[in-house]
This record gives C-alpha cells, structure tokens and sequence, in this order.
C-alpha cells in the first residue's frame, strides 16, 4: 500500500489482493488513511484484482466515516472483475466509482 499526497487530493493506492492474510493491514491502513488526510481521499485499486467480503465492508465503512467527518472518499481502478462485484453490492449508490485515478482528480478538481 503506498500514500500518495498530491496538491488536492490524497491517494491510497492498493498493490495487492486484499484477502484473509491481509485483511487487518487493509482495515489499519483505512483507518490510518482516513484520520491523517484531508478531504479529498481516493483508494486506488488499479492494481488489485481480487478483494473479499470483509474489504468490501472495510472499504463502505471508511466510506460512511468519511461522510461524517465532512471528507469524500472516492474509488478509482474500479474495472473488470471487480467492477461487477461493485455494482452487485451498490456501491455506487453511496460512493463514486471511476474506472481510473486520473477521472477520480478530475471529479475533484472540478468541486
């Protein structure tokens, strides 16, 4: 997992499947990323191709935090086979999904 801070928007990007074995780093690190940035969050997971059940919930709880704390968190890197798995669950009825990080900053930029 690596933090990439940018001028508005602070990034999380992802570089592994998030399962079982990795699955409380993956709820730290969401925690961690939530209190240390600012408004602007985006969780990057260009790189992963898998996550199970319990990410999925990680990452809609930090989406809810987030909300109350008056900060957005935001998904990029959200294609096939995951993409499927998000719309199954409705993320996109909560959050914003962008198929890359580059329309992720954009969506932000143009705030």
């Amino acid at each position: 997992m690596l933090l990439i801070n940018k001028d508005l928007v602070d990034i999380l990007k992802i570089e592994e499947e998030i399962t079982i074995k990795n699955n409380e780093q993956f709820k730290l690190e969401m925690s961690k990323f939530l209190s240390d940035c600012r408004q602007f969050l985006v969780l990057d997971l260009d790189e992963v191709s898998y996550l199970n059940s319990s990410a999925l919930g990680i990452i809609a709880d930090t989406a809810m935090k987030a909300k109350k704390e008056h900060k957005e968190l935001v998904l990029s890197g959200i294609k096939p086979p995951i993409d499927e798995i998000f719309k199954i669950v409705k993320f996109d009825t909560f959050m914003r999904l962008f198929p890359t990080l580059k329309e992720a900053e954009e969506y932000f930029s143009n705030l």
